[in-house]
């Protein structure tokens, strides 16, 4: 009897001490992680960029929903090479109302104080500016000579590099071609050709800033330009260009011939004005024979030859750089 109610006892707390897990499973033990949200970037100092083209504008969003259709309007010009700070790292899309195609765009800020958006393919992202100072600069699709592309930067370019890439002669850019009105990214340039000195960007933008402007109409302000290229960078690699532009109103001193010469290239510019800057004309063919009737009394230095400005009018009438003309009639002028 004894025996019967130990083994029942028994039983009875086997089966009290099973019963909760007949009735549900148990629950399952989790690490309890703290989740913390992503917070998003509104300030990033260390990230900038530069305004890499000449008639810029920054934009103001109407009424952001943060929708890819949210319009743009434009509210103020930026200038060439400024230095923009991000605000937001990542761009956002939205719609610019003059085509109704929707663009990235950078949260930027200037030094004014002013924010907006600009469109991120005329940013440069944290890079070092820098400027083509040979008369053209290949662009590579890798830091190797045989890669050479179909693209070139012209003399003046003012682009964004990547220095920390220098490697073996070469370093990554990113530009935009004045020339061709495109842009120009994740490619390469012979270090040899360019230039990342101060006074060479600056005095660079300068004289950009100044040829986008309309001399006739917009005099004071083309003037002003050409001025502060012209004294405040009297020694960058552009200086006599600079001075071809801001002598005497545009106008250099000049001595009257009357002499032959031939041309000793292909494809010599002839220009309107005598200044690398001026717009060319035509083009001459190697040994045409041309007449020069005026001679600058400075002589420039272009692409490392130095030389003097020549009138002429025939074939045509306008300007050639003496270092491709060779005289016909070497006692009719002593310094050709």
């Amino acid at each position: 009897m004894k025996g019967r109610k130990f083994a029942f006892c028994f039983l009875l707390t086997f089966a009290v001490f099973l019963l909760p897990g007949c009735s549900k499973k148990p629950p399952v033990e989790t690490e309890v992680v703290d989740v913390v949200e992503p917070v998003e970037e509104i300030e990033t100092a260390d990230d900038f960029g530069y305004t890499m083209r000449v008639g810029m504008w920054i934009y103001v969003i109407e009424s952001d929903t943060g929708s890819d259709t949210d319009a743009t309007r434009a509210v103020e010009s930026l200038p060439l090479g400024e230095k923009l700070q991000l605000v937001t790292a990542e761009p956002r899309k939205a719609k610019n109302p003059y085509d109704n195609a929707v663009y990235d765009y950078y949260h930027v800020k200037r030094n004014t104080g002013r924010e907006g958006y600009v469109f991120a393919n005329q940013l440069t992202v944290n890079s070092t500016l820098a400027v083509v100072i040979d008369g053209k600069a290949n662009l590579y699709r890798s830091p190797v000579n045989i890669d050479v592309s179909d693209y070139i930067l012209s003399r003046k370019t003012v682009f964004g590099v990547f220095p920390e890439t220098e490697k073996d002669g070469f370093v990554r850019i990113e530009a935009y071609d004045p020339e061709q009105r495109a842009y120009r990214r994740n490619l390469y340039v012979r270090t040899s050709a360019i230039s990342y000195q101060d006074a060479d960007v600056k005095s660079s933008i300068l004289l950009q800033s100044a040829k986008a402007l309309d001399p006739e109409k917009e005099t004071n302000r083309y003037e002003a330009l050409l001025n502060a290229a012209f004294h405040d960078y009297p020694d960058s690699a552009f200086a006599d260009e600079i001075h071809a532009l801001t002598a005497t109103g545009s106008t250099l001193p000049v001595t009257e011939i009357d002499v032959s010469f031939r041309v000793t290239d292909n494809e010599v510019n002839v220009r309107e004005k005598p200044n690398a800057s001026s717009k060319a004309i035509t083009q001459l063919a190697n040994n045409t024979e041309v007449k020069a009737v005026e001679v600058t009394v400075d002589t420039f230095n272009i692409n490392n030859q130095s030389a003097q400005w020549f009138h002429i009018i025939q074939p045509v009438d306008g300007w050639v750089f003496g270092a491709w003309l060779a005289t016909l009639d070497r006692n009719a002028v002593d310094d050709n």
